[in-house]
């Protein structure tokens, strides 16, 4: 074996073990620390990024997709190398302090582990989740925190690989709460057209969400607003109270 080649090796086994360090301990790291470990990981074991970047709406697989690419040409044995540099300048005595995990085996899904974005392969977790995913499930707390980053001003008025905006997929849900969070942000288009020329009105009063519709008219929305077949706000709606509302 030459000297490179056990140079390697060595490389490969420090790499490791400090990998299995930060699968047990990654709750001792902050996000932007976890990003950069993730970075060099995704370049060590799967190279250059060579995947779409994800959707506008998915916050946290954007990040992680921006630190991976950020690295653009790096080799294996460099990004191996500054994944270790980056937990020794964190945690300095990590290598000697670590138990014995001979036997130790990853856990599936495990944040280290995985070798591809999380939401091609599993179930979302918290961490995965998408903007959409927080207005669906009428996430409070997660959406208002995610709204307030400081990139959504240029986003809020963006349309996903559906063809929605943020401001439809809250007035089809039809939680007034959502909405009002979304109608929020700076920026925001009140009459932002989806792939088919509908506004958020629209999908409130064809889907008979009244407190939306409410909101959305108090807000100042276009009740004569028609959409590229040319149907009216009204005609979509079949709610006689919603309706009324539009009047």
């Amino acid at each position: 074996m030459s000297d490179f080649e056990e140079e390697v090796d060595l490389l490969e086994e420090e790499f490791g073990r400090a990998t299995k360090f930060i699968e047990r301990g990654h709750d001792q790291f902050e996000q932007k620390e976890l990003l950069k470990f993730y970075a060099f990981y995704k370049q060590a074991t799967s190279g250059k990024c060579d995947v779409p970047k994800p959707g506008i709406f998915n916050m946290a697989g954007r990040a992680k997709w921006t630190a991976w690419n950020d690295l653009g040409d790096l080799s294996k044995e460099q990004a191996m190398k500054g994944y270790v540099k980056h937990l020794s300048q964190l945690k300095p005595n990590w290598d000697t302090s670590s138990e014995d995990d001979s036997d130790y085996k990853p856990q599936k899904g495990s944040w280290v582990s995985v070798s591809t974005f999380a939401h091609e392969e599993d179930p979302a977790t918290a961490a995965d989740k998408t903007l959409v995913d927080f207005i669906k499930e009428g996430n409070l707390p997660e959406l208002e925190q995610a709204l307030a980053s400081p990139e959504m001003p240029s986003l809020i008025n963006e349309l996903d690989d559906e063809g929605l905006g943020l401001i439809h997929w809250a007035a089809d849900r039809g939680n007034e709460h959502v909405l009002k969070l979304v109608l929020a942000v700076p920026g925001r288009d009140l009459d932002l057209r989806d792939s088919g020329g509908q506004t958020a009105l629209h999908y409130a009063s064809s889907c008979g969400n009244r407190d939306c519709v409410r909101v959305l008219v108090e807000a100042g929305a276009d009740k004569s607003a028609r959409d590229d077949e040319g149907e009216r706000v009204e005609d979509v709606a079949f709610d006689a109270a919603i309706k009324e509302l539009l009047k």
